[in-house]
């Protein structure tokens, strides 16, 4: 049976899941489809810069167009994993984005009878949708991932809207992310934390380091997968 893997990468707005899911999949060889989150350049995210305007307004919007296309993006990778073209390495996952959910309620910015609306659809998605076979936990600090948005934004058009923001927000948002990385990690998904701070800002301080990885994700044996195929968690 192929060893093929979904992998997907979950941390901070900034912490550079972009970069480690592109070089990871060249590490991994050609076969690899990497899916990199939707932002607002060429309207990937048509309501990204709206959201930042508007937060209660757009929320709703955003999420469900989010939830949608990362839907689509885990489907792609399940079937190119499951049909043995290669491994699969998605740039934040169905599974994260949840955690802009529950952070939008918390914050009073989505009702919480919009979240039930996300949640149904959220809760049907998933009688489709595999847990993953690998999570990599990129962490970065708050203070690092302001920095690296401030220069991205300088540099990208689609990221413009990123301005808004704040410290405070990463670091509510690092607590969400951390309770979904856990539940992965409680139903059998192999969670690999990859410290990604200052000291990886340039391709080449990361080209060892993404080697090592793609190395020790090949060497992975993930249980039985035709049994695990039917693992559902209510």
């Amino acid at each position: 049976m192929s060893n093929c893997k979904v992998i997907i990468c979950e941390g901070l707005i900034g912490a550079g899941k972009t970069s480690l899911a592109r070089e990871l999949g060249a590490a991994l060889g050609p076969e690899t489809l990497v899916l990199i989150e939707p932002d607002e350049k060429d309207g990937r995210n048509p309501y990204l810069a709206d959201y930042y305007a508007d937060p209660s307004r757009w929320s709703l919007s955003m999420q469900t167009h989010l939830l949608a296309t990362r839907y689509q993006m885990q489907l792609g990778a399940q079937y190119h994993v499951m049909s043995g073209r290669g491994h699969a390495v998605i740039d934040r996952s169905f599974y994260g984005d949840t955690c802009f959910a529950h952070l939008q309620v918390k914050q009073d910015i989505m009702t919480a009878r919009e979240f039930d609306t996300y949640s149904h659809l959220y809760r049907a998605m998933t009688a489709h949708v595999l847990l993953p076979s690998v999570c990599l936990r990129v962490l970065a600090s708050s203070a690092i991932c302001a920095r690296r948005i401030q220069k991205r934004m300088e540099r990208e058009t689609g990221r413009k809207c990123e301005g808004a923001i704040s410290i405070g927000y990463l670091q509510a948002l690092e607590v969400e992310i951390d309770h979904m990385v856990s539940i992965l990690r409680s139903q059998g998904v192999v969670v690999l934390d990859v410290p990604w701070g200052a000291e990886r800002d340039t391709v080449e301080t990361r080209e060892e380091t993404v080697r090592d990885l793609a190395d020790r994700i090949r060497s992975l044996r993930i249980g039985e997968q035709f049994l695990d195929a039917h693992r559902r968690v209510l």
